[in-house]
């Protein structure tokens, strides 16, 4: 009795593990190819990234099938485009690809002109990273063009 749920416990574990890491399925029609072409563009951005990383990957370099809904209208269509242009590398290279093809970020409203220059500096140094590594470079960029005159 003791046995079966652990090995019950270790088969669901196995499919969950491999369910979560597989990549999307190959899109079959027109009614799920948005959707689905977005999912595949970033699978193939994050196709070279360790298992614990790939949500972050994922977030980061897969857009939204619609952009009416986004914050940034503007930078989700940048980046479905991006992808569109990037479509035939993968994995650290694609991200690069992307990087590149995506404008600067913009300011919001009543962003100091200096931190809105260091903001976008750091968005393009840091353009292929993501998860904590993307928030560390930017930081540590922003930080040094940073002249202290807001502590003042």
């Amino acid at each position: 009795m003791r046995w079966q749920r652990w090995a019950w416990l270790l088969a669901a574990g196995l499919a969950a593990s491999q369910a979560w890491g597989a990549a999307p399925a190959a899109c079959r029609g027109a009614a799920d190819s948005p959707a689905c072409q977005y999912a595949q563009a970033g699978a193939a951005s994050c196709s070279d990234v360790t298992l614990p990383d790939r949500p972050a990957c994922h977030q980061q370099f897969t857009p939204p099938a619609n952009c009416r809904r986004e914050r940034d209208r503007a930078a989700c269509i940048a980046l479905q485009q991006a992808q569109y242009q990037c479509s035939q590398l993968l994995g650290l290279a694609r991200r690069q690809c992307l990087a590149a093809a995506l404008p600067a970020p913009s300011c919001r409203p009543g962003t100091p002109p200096e931190r809105c220059r260091a903001l976008q500096l750091a968005a393009k140094r840091c353009g292929a990273l993501f998860g904590s590594q993307r928030r560390q470079c930017q930081h540590q960029i922003i930080q040094q063009q940073d002249d202290g005159s807001a502590l003042r």
